[in-house]
C-alpha cells in the first residue's frame, strides 16, 4: 500500500511540475548536418545538442513519401534511386539543414520532421514539385508500380 501511494505522489510531482518531462515535438528550428542520404525522404544527420555533444540520427522528411530501394518492381526502384540521387543533390553530406516539427517516428532511432533545405526551400515540397515524391499522411502508401 504504501509503495503504491509512493508511486502515485511521484506520478503527480512530475505531473505538477512547471518542468515537461518530454516533449511530443521539438518545434525547432533545430540546426543539422547532413552525413548522408539513406533514400529519397530518409537523411542521416547530425545534432549538437550541448557544447561537444553530438547526436546522429536519421530523419524522415515529414509530409511524402518516394518510392521504396526495396521496392515491388523495376519501375520502383528505379524510381527511388532517382528520388536518392536528387536529394543527394539539394542537401549534400557536409550541408546544413532546419529541422522543424521533430517528433518521434514508428520506428526507433528515427524521427519525423519538416526539413528547411540551406536555402530556406521546404525539402517534402521541393521532391513533390521535382515528382519524386507524393504527398503523404501516414495512411496507406499507395504503389509506385505501373
Amino acid at each position: 500500500m504504501r509503495v503504491g501511494l509512493t508511486l502515485i505522489g511521484a506520478v503527480l510531482a512530475l505531473t505538477l511540475s512547471p518542468w515537461p518531462v518530454y516533449a511530443e515535438t521539438l518545434k525547432g528550428p533545430i540546426s543539422a548536418r547532413v552525413i548522408r542520404i539513406i533514400d529519397g525522404d530518409t537523411l542521416e544527420v547530425e545534432v549538437r545538442i550541448w557544447f561537444g555533444q553530438d547526436v546522429t540520427v536519421n530523419v524522415r522528411v515529414l509530409g511524402v513519401d518516394t518510392p521504396e530501394m526495396k521496392g515491388k518492381c523495376p519501375t520502383e526502384i528505379e524510381a527511388a534511386k532517382a528520388a536518392g540521387m536528387f536529394t543527394l543533390k539539394v542537401a549534400p553530406p557536409g550541408g546544413l539543414v532546419q529541422l522543424h516539427n521533430v517528433k518521434p517516428d514508428k520506428y526507433a532511432g528515427r524521427v519525423d520532421a519538416v526539413v528547411e533545405l540551406a536555402d530556406g526551400r521546404n525539402l517534402a515540397l521541393v521532391l513533390i514539385a521535382a515528382g519524386h515524391a507524393r504527398p503523404y499522411s501516414g495512411d496507406r502508401r499507395q504503389s509506385w508500380c505501373p
